[in-house]
């Protein structure tokens, strides 16, 4: 199956930027396999959180006739601590 090219998200420098303010020392370098496999991770990270909270809202929908089930950040917190302890 061929991939559609799709904008990549997260950018990777910005997670090298967010990876860089954690360092100690400033002129502490980070290697770009490191930063393309935190950005992979933090990629997977992000569609779970989307998918699971999707989950959450069309449950919250059931039995309720003409709802169209919609993703908020109240979906988004309830998914979010069992998402930090699956990761």
């Amino acid at each position: 199956m061929a991939e559609t090219k799709s904008p990549e998200y997260p950018k990777t420098k910005c997670v090298e930027r967010i990876l860089k303010l954690k360092f100690k020392n400033a002129n502490t370098k980070i290697q770009n396999d490191a930063v393309k496999l935190s950005t992979e991770v933090l990629r997977v990270f992000i569609l779970e959180c989307a998918a699971r909270s999707a989950v959450q809202a069309h449950n919250e929908c059931i039995g309720e006739a003409n709802i169209i089930p919609e993703v908020n950040m109240v979906n988004l917190e309830k998914n979010l601590p069992q998402l930090l302890l699956d990761f």
